[in-house]
């Protein structure tokens, strides 16, 4: 028996931390299936919680590389790995990018190599080591493409294992591996260009393996796994850093997977050099994800500076007129309010510090963009600030105090107005599935990219979908009640953020009401929040 562990990964083009499950661990589950062996899938969560590891080979799966704030799950520590290594008494096996590259520390720091405590790691793709081991070889080599396209069909039941199955759960879906600009060697800090030539994938290929997932019963999707969604099987690859999106391709993509009935689709990263420099057809692009993907849509723009000194230096993506532009284009097409609440598709930001040539004007010039954009009346659905991982042996020390100085004048100038104008007080957020209870407050999110987290001021029932309608906005959050409430069943702690402490202890006095009428004799113009039933 193989036990796979998902440690959950956390990279820049790649996500699996809960409620997503990434491509990886599937390949993993398709390549064992493949060499005729069993296997058992269990997560870092359920150890934490108290599941025993079996079987004779432990595969460790860990990606940790991009530092996040999580809600409910967090990737395997190094410390937990070692835990687990020293107590499994079988063969270990170490893959993913924790593998190659060694177990993340958080931004700044060195990852620390974790190859002592394992039998065999695997430095090039882990389910084509796994293969190969179950079949009696012992080589470190990339998935074939047919292994690539057998593997992540029969790795798709490994879904039915997982905590957030059926629902929330959310397939991260890989479109192709690599950068488009590897022959310039990328971003100073990006691990993607290392990979080499992008290989593509075959667009039938990828809507089979969504095919195999929905017979699953996998219902929410991101089209996430790639450095540039608008630059899938574009014209030009590795002769221009911005070559011709290929607007056919991708609409036969989006259209093939729309056909299947996700009720979640999205994609992720898009490079706004591309964008901007090939405006008719990324607009295009725009159009079609916001016809056949979900509302609340996100493209991450890899910006990392607004410093022209540090795009030069570590050879960023684009310079801050072509970020502008890129989000100007996204935004005359996605603004629109979408049926879920949120707009249909947004531009985000990442923000990087450790990088070469930095000093204190890069801080004042980065804020300069961002308050620009907002100046300008664009939206970013998130501003992503965080330091660099230390992967290509960068080594540049960051003020710290500046560096937390910028993170609270963008949350306070920036993040808390953006936000209000994305979901101003009184919207309504529909299918927003409750997570988890912390102390007396109850927390979820909209399946999705990046979906906004929403705290509702009181504890109620976990693990459902429910509608609600904002009262409130913080830096990255809102606050929200549910809608409508049921009032006969509503609490104080409930009903007291609507009409306050003395209504609310009048209605919990008169309950149970018959209708709208007598809610409206207690309550006034605040009756539209309520229901009898």
């Amino acid at each position: 028996m193989i036990t796979i562990l998902d440690g959950f990964v956390d990279e820049p083009a790649c996500l699996g931390v809960p409620p997503f499950i990434s491509p990886y661990a599937r390949y993993i589950a398709g390549a064992i299936r493949d060499a005729g062996e069993e296997y058992e899938y269990i997560s870092i969560e359920e150890w934490r919680k108290g599941r025993k590891i079996r079987g004779n080979v432990l595969v460790i799966l860990a990606g940790a590389i991009v530092p996040g704030r999580y809600l409910r799950a967090m990737p395997i520590s190094f410390k937990e790995f070692v835990r687990i290594c020293e107590s499994f008494k079988g063969i270990k096996i170490l893959v993913g990018a924790s593998a190659k590259f060694g177990f993340g520390l958080g931004g700044g720091k060195k990852p620390i190599d974790g190859s002592k405590f394992v039998d065999y790691v695997a430095i090039e793709d882990g389910d084509a080591f796994v293969y190969d081991f179950l079949n009696g070889n012992i080589q470190h080599r990339k998935r074939k493409y047919q292994e690539w396209k057998k593997w992540s069909i029969l790795g798709a039941e490994v879904v039915k294992y997982h905590q957030d199955y059926p629902l929330p759960l959310i397939a991260e879906i890989e479109t192709y591996r690599g950068c488009i600009r590897y022959f310039t060697g990328g971003c100073s800090f990006c691990m993607e260009p290392l990979f080499g030539k992008p290989v593509m994938r075959e667009e039938r290929d990828i809507i089979n393996e969504i095919k195999a997932l929905r017979e699953e019963g996998v219902m929410n999707f991101r089209l996430g796994c790639q450095s540039c969604f608008f630059s899938y099987k574009a014209y030009g690859v590795g002769k221009s850093e911005t070559p011709k999106p290929n607007v056919n391709a991708i609409k036969r993509l989006l259209e093939g997977i729309y056909k299947l009935g996700p009720k979640v689709l999205h994609i992720d990263n898009v490079n706004p050099s591309v964008v901007a420099e090939w405006q008719e057809e990324s607009q295009k692009i725009a159009e079609l994800i916001k016809k056949y993907c979900s509302p609340g849509n996100t493209a991450a723009f890899g910006m990392e500076s607004a410093d022209e000194k540090v795009i030069k230096e570590n050879n960023l993506n684009a310079n801050p007129h072509q970020v502008m532009e890129a989000i100007r284009i996204i935004n005359e097409v996605g603004k629109e309010r979408g049926e879920n609440g949120m707009p249909y598709f947004l531009p985000g930001i990442n923000i990087l510090y450790g990088l070469k040539g930095e000093s204190k004007e890069t801080y004042r010039k980065n804020f300069k963009f961002l308050k620009e954009v907002l100046d300008k009346g664009y939206l970013l659905r998130r501003i992503n600030i965080r330091q660099v991982v230390n992967l290509r042996n960068l080594r540049v020390k960051i003020d710290k105090n500046e560096f937390k100085k910028f993170k609270r004048i963008v949350n306070e100038k920036i993040n808390r107005p953006m936000l209000r104008k994305i979901i101003p007080k009184g919207t309504i957020l529909k299918d927003v599935y409750l997570e988890i209870n912390i102390g007396n407050k109850t927390f979820g999110r909209q399946i999705g990219s990046y979906p906004i987290r929403v705290c509702l001021p009181y504890k109620t029932v976990i693990d459902r979908f429910v509608n609600v309608r904002i009262i409130d906005h913080s830096f990255r959050s809102v606050t929200a009640l549910e809608y409508p409430i049921n009032i006969n069943e509503a609490t104080y702690d409930m009903l007291k953020n609507i009409v306050g402490k003395k209504k609310a202890a009048k209605i919990i006095l008169n309950k149970p009401f018959k209708n709208e009428e007598e809610i409206k004799d207690v309550v006034g113009e605040k009756y539209i929040w309520f229901s009898t039933n």
